[in-house]
């Protein structure tokens, strides 16, 4: 880790932590995907066991690679949003810090079993606290950040921030029944409804406005030009928090939840459609005559594929919530193979974006290796495209055998192997992409190549005049 007062030293942190994490999160995932067509892969190991290991390999991704290079994204740009140097490096980094010790932590427990065993909220009441601890620390740092700022606009991307970071605690909070320690639940069907309120608004409330936030600020910054449409903004803005915070019932459809609980949620659903289009065609507008600059910016290339993913997560994840459309899927491979949708391909891309955009100008540097980035995107692409198809293939056979065919469940499995070997096969692939990820990423800070010449178009958004903004070497 660097110092704990040198300028973006906490953003810094952040990212290349949750580079290491996604190697480890990923490699798990893999071992997840060989014990699906090889049962007994692991047989003997406890904690490689498929119910702790799937815990532990969610919980990684979500919060120690997802939302840790998120965090340190913000925290590189919110300075240069606001004209200001981030309020406390040394609270940044205290932050990083506890984020990581508490989740080594937590995850090593999840794979020995300790856990509370809910969906998305597997870590034990103690982690909780600890997240709950860094959530607040990373808001208060980001708002006292934003109220002193010296430039008059508050631009999308804070407002994405600032929503997050309030939202989210209590979210967590609630989500986590955080008041009922030790066992850190409710009872009955009453925990199963506030589980899939914050499960699915994990995604909407947190990395949905966090990652959008991102790609706000990257695609502007690097083709040079403003963004499209400050309505299409507000629409896209306030769609997402209005619509996104009922959807989580459409997961309990066949479940025993009041009636009124489920159409809320089939109507909110689909109702997402709205800031979906309004986002979809606000950065699509904004693109006009700079899809150029996708040969040139690798950061831009993943955060463009970022935002295509989410329309098309977004827009599965709507026809998702529909009763017949549901009936066919719940239960089935294609709900996890839509998580991954979301989680994997737009969360990872969002994410790497991010770290590629920020670690070189954090230290004045060029990328180690632009050749290698574009390399590791080839294989990030052809892997979750084999990786997603095994999930959507075996998903749809699985739903139409059991919902059309009348097939019981245990006559359907073993026809699915070949398409979990797909699966396999993507994973690799997958892993490989962000091994170099983490390399580059390493390298980059380790080699500090110098500037040969200016590769980054010039922004229409104003720098920051601040010494932290010339100490940190942001050319953009």
């Amino acid at each position: 880790m660097l110092s704990f007062r040198r300028d973006n030293s906490a953003s810094t942190n952040f990212i290349l932590w949750a580079a290491i994490w996604l190697v480890i999160g990923t490699l798990m995932g893999l071992v997840l995907a060989i014990e699906f067509v090889f049962p007994d892969f692991a047989h003997g190991i406890p904690w490689l066991v498929f119910g702790r290991l799937r815990q532990a390999h969610v919980n990684t991704v979500l919060f120690a690679w997802l939302s840790g290079a998120m965090m340190g994204a913000w925290l590189y740009i919110v300075p240069r949003l606001t004209g200001r140097k981030l309020y406390s490096e040394v609270l940044g980094n205290v932050s990083v810090l506890a984020w990581n010790v508490a989740l080594l932590l937590g995850i090593i427990g999840i794979l020995m079993g300790h856990t509370q065993s809910r969906e998305y909220a597997e870590l034990v009441w103690w982690v909780d606290v600890a997240v709950m601890a860094v959530l607040l620390m990373n808001a208060f740092n980001i708002l006292m950040t934003i109220s002193k700022r010296v430039e008059p606009k508050l631009y999308v991307s804070l407002w994405y921030i600032t929503s997050t970071v309030v939202l989210f605690p209590i979210l967590y909070f609630i989500g986590n029944v955080m008041w009922n320690p030790p066992t850190g639940s409710l009872t009955g069907v009453n925990d199963t409804i506030f589980n899939w309120f914050y499960g699915h608004n994990v995604l909407g409330l947190w990395f949905t406005t966090g990652l959008l936030a991102v790609i706000y600020y990257i695609v502007p910054k690097e083709t040079g030009t403003p963004l499209y449409s400050m309505w299409m903004s507000l629409i896209a803005f306030w769609g997402v928090l209005f619509f996104y915070t009922g959807v989580g019932a459409h997961h309990l459809l066949w479940a025993p939840i009041p009636y009124w609980l489920k159409t809320v949620a089939v109507a909110e659903s689909f109702g997402m459609i709205i800031p979906v289009l309004a986002f979809m065609f606000n950065i699509l507008l904004t693109m006009r005559g700079n899809w150029s600059h996708l040969r040139s910016s690798v950061p831009l290339l993943y955060a463009i594929t970022g935002w295509a993913a989410y329309i098309v997560v977004s827009f599965q994840g709507s026809n998702e919530a529909l009763r017949g459309v549901n009936e066919l899927t719940h239960f089935t491979q294609y709900v996890p193979g839509h998580a991954h949708l979301a989680l994997l391909f737009f969360g990872a891309s969002t994410c790497i974006a991010g770290a590629y955009y920020v670690i070189p100008r954090a230290f004045g540097c060029m990328l180690y290796s632009r050749r290698l980035a574009r390399a590791q995107y080839a294989f990030y692409v052809i892997g979750f495209a084999a990786f997603f198809l095994g999930f959507l293939i075996a998903g749809l056979v699985q739903g139409t055998s059991w919902v059309h065919l009348g097939l019981p469940v245990w006559t359907v499995l073993p026809g699915l192997r070949a398409f979990m070997a797909l699966r396999i096969m993507g994973g690799v692939l997958l892993v490989t992409s962000f091994v170099m990820f983490a390399y580059n990423t390493i390298a980059t800070i380790v080699v500090k190549k110098p500037f040969v010449q200016p590769d980054i178009v010039l922004s229409t958004v104003p720098t920051v005049k601040s010494p932290a903004e010339l100490a940190g070497g942001d050319v953009a």
